[in-house]
C-alpha cells in the first residue's frame, strides 16, 4: 500500500491522482423499452444503408479508375458485400416498423 494514500468514503488520493468511486451505490438495471428498441433499429438501418451506398460508390469509382487490379473480382466482392448490407438494412428497418 502506498504511503501517501488517504481515503475518505468514496474519495481517495494516490500521489498526484485523485479518484472517485461509487461501489456502494449499485443501481438496478433498467429494462430497455420497445420504443427505444424501435428507435435503435431505425437508426441502425439508416446507418447500414448509408454504408451500402458508400460501398456502391466505391465499387463504381474503383471500376472506372485505371489501376492494376481485376475489375471482375472487385465487382463480385463489392456486389456480395452490397447485397449483405442492403439485406441487413432492410431487415433492421423491418424490425423497426414491426409491432412488438
Amino acid at each position: 500500500m502506498p504511503q501517501n494514500k488517504f481515503s475518505y468514503g468514496k474519495f481517495g488520493i494516490f500521489g498526484n491522482n485523485a479518484y472517485f468511486c461509487s461501489m456502494n451505490a449499485r443501481k438496478k438495471k433498467e429494462r430497455i423499452t420497445d420504443a427505444e428498441w424501435k428507435d435503435f433499429y431505425k437508426e441502425a438501418s439508416k446507418f447500414v444503408l448509408d454504408i451500402a451506398k458508400l460501398v456502391f460508390a466505391g465499387v463504381i469509382l474503383g471500376s472506372i479508375m485505371d489501376l492494376e487490379f481485376d475489375r471482375t473480382t472487385l465487382i463480385l466482392i463489392g456486389g456480395f458485400v452490397l447485397l449483405i448490407l442492403i439485406s441487413s438494412g432492410i431487415y433492421l428497418y423491418y424490425l423497426a416498423i414491426k409491432k412488438f
